[in-house]
């Protein structure tokens, strides 16, 4: 019997995550066939209509050579799920079965799961690498890296999503919170407050923030806003979730998981919360190619950063070994991240969708493009010109 199926264990309540790294990761990004998976929450890849489901999980995981179980507390209290795990486990080798943590779950809650290997967290990019890299052979040694970044880009954007709607009906367990809430409470009002606490003397408007140390502040306040993991940043090349903000030694700013290096030249900032026109606008200086530490050598602007600094080369990360003074190194033991710059300037908004810059995303990323070619001069009568003609988030105009 060939064994070379992918076993997908998981509980149905989390069909969405694992739906989203079935098609994204599996189908799409590394080009395996569907009839090679076996995931019972997906149409033509689990369960037939009168199938007896027993037997039919025994028949699959006997053809498998490699079991993902995605774990969470839902998983943890079904009992057909800790049966698949039983049966994994004692079908396949240890390395063969693999926990996949969600995101409500940690580490210290494997318990019988205690398998082989730690946990790889499927919500975070490195943990998506190291499962790639671990298990090359058994999934597809000959995927597309190109095609792979870009679909596990797409996954990690619905992954933001489904947490953001979780974290939203977990807010309050005895109550539900509301639209009014999630959009003046959990938005609008915290980016003004950061906003009027950086610039106290200056009434409502757009002005340019040319004190390097009120810049930084208002960065620093807006990376430990709650807000922060569901905010959009949109330039001319497109839009992302920020998800996070931080400062480097240098005085530059990571933005956003890619860890997208940016190095501020002028900034502009807007409260004007009654007509939904708050944002932060920010120009980002063409920056050098980072050098490569690696015995590859050379320069690029996409690369890999251990904790200790040394560089390597985006295909090194990408694999999760690079060679370093002629030895072979484990990049996943010296916690490498992604590291990105850009070779030319960018107009970038901070915004979320209750903004109007948010809102009207490809009108946005539109007056960016133009800004970059200096079509459009940025000046306080300009930006306005451009909010006015931008439609209202129908939620705000709700509760107006």
């Amino acid at each position: 019997m060939t064994k070379d199926k992918i076993f997908i264990s998981h509980s149905s309540k989390d069909n969405d995550y694992v739906k989203s790294f079935v098609e994204n990761i599996l189908l799409l990004g590394l080009d395996i066939p569907s009839d090679r998976i076996f995931c019972s929450s997906m149409e033509g890849q689990g369960v037939k209509s009168g199938q007896y489901i027993p037997d039919r999980l025994k028949e699959e995981i006997n053809k498998s050579s490699l079991a993902l179980l995605f774990v969470s507390k839902n998983y943890k209290s079904s009992e057909i799920c800790l049966n698949e795990v039983g049966a994994a486990w004692a079908t396949l080798k240890k390395e063969s079965v693999i926990p996949m943590l969600l995101p409500n779950a940690e580490f210290s809650e494997l318990g019988f799961l205690d398998l082989s290997r730690l946990g790889l967290k499927c919500y975070e990019r490195e943990g998506i690498l190291k499962l790639i890299q671990d298990c090359k052979d058994e999934l597809n040694p000959s995927f597309n890296l190109e095609k792979l970044h870009k679909k596990i880009e797409d996954y990690l954007g619905k992954i933001n999503k489904l947490i953001k709607q979780e974290t939203t009906s977990l807010t309050s367990e005895s109550e539900e919170v509301d639209e009014w809430t999630d959009c003046f409470t959990n938005n609008l009002y915290p980016l003004n407050e950061i906003i009027r606490k950086a610039i106290p003397a200056h009434e409502d408007g757009i002005h340019k923030i040319e004190d390097i140390k009120t810049q930084n502040q208002i960065l620093t306040d807006l990376s430990q806003a709650k807000f922060l993991r569901h905010f959009w940043y949109k330039q001319a090349g497109g839009d992302y979730y920020v998800e996070k903000l931080r400062k480097l030694p240098t005085g530059n700013w990571l933005i956003s998981g890619f860890n997208w290096e940016v190095k501020i030249t002028e900034m502009w900032v807007c409260m004007y919360s009654e007509l939904q026109y708050e944002f932060i606008l920010i120009k980002s200086a063409e920056l050098e190619p980072y050098k490569i530490d690696s015995d590859i050598g050379g320069t690029s602007y996409n690369v890999g950063i251990l904790k200790d600094g040394t560089i390597v080369s985006e295909n090194e990360r990408q694999n999760g070994y690079a060679i370093i003074n002629g030895e072979t190194v484990n990049l996943h033991e010296h916690g490498v991240e992604p590291r990105v710059r850009d070779d030319e300037s960018h107009w970038v908004f901070l915004v979320s969708d209750y903004h109007k810059a948010g809102y009207n995303a490809d009108e946005t990323i539109e007056f960016c493009e133009k800004l970059d070619k200096g079509e459009i001069e940025v000046n306080e009568e300009n930006i306005y010109q451009f909010l006015r003609s931008l439609r209202n988030n129908p939620v705000v105009i709700r509760y107006r």
